[in-house]
């Protein structure tokens, strides 16, 4: 009936109630009154049908099913939760095992620990939000890049550089 506790990472089990309570319940998601006829229980709350949304996708979880999981903070459908946390795989950094309900961080494909998810120059630990570099598959931080692109760094074969620019996404480690 409603969620299978606090424990990061579990999969809760959505209720669809008719709301013949005469008490007004209150949204978790936006805070108003519910007076719909119909309501969702979920996490030890109650929730309008469209407030309840996927942190990452925004899907209403009602729609698409009858469980929904919650991890880190966040709500997440049952294929957000397998794309964020579902399948462990090896670090692409430091080749270790990473468990299924290890935080990780990705790129173009590839999963890191978060410990391991660093500047190749400096290595300073990238966090959500920080901007860094891609070069010849190496993460490089936003304050190295410039040296490191122009060959003062470790790299200094500027024709095979194969470059981009990104920004770590906030939906990953929340």
């Amino acid at each position: 009936m409603g969620s299978n506790g606090p424990s990061p990472g579990s999969n809760t089990n959505m209720n669809a109630n008719t709301n013949n309570n005469a008490a007004v319940k209150a949204c978790a998601g936006c805070g108003g009154r519910i007076c719909d006829r119909f309501l969702l229980h979920a996490l030890d709350r109650y929730w309008h049908t469209g407030c309840l949304k996927c942190s990452c996708c925004q899907a209403q979880l009602g729609e698409i099913g009858t469980s929904c999981f919650h991890k880190a903070g966040m709500i997440l459908c049952r294929n957000d939760y397998i794309r964020l946390f579902g399948s462990g795989g090896t670090c692409a950094s430091c080749s270790q095992n990473i468990p299924a309900s290890e935080l990780v961080m990705r790129l173009q494909g590839n999963v890191y620990h978060l410990k391991c998810f660093t500047c190749m120059s400096c290595n300073c630990q990238l966090m959500p939000g920080d901007r860094f570099g891609v070069i010849n598959g190496s993460l490089v931080c936003e304050q190295d890049y410039p040296k490191v692109l122009k060959g003062h760094g470790p790299l200094t074969s500027r024709a095979t550089h194969k470059v981009s620019l990104e920004l770590i996404s906030c939906c990953v480690n929340k």
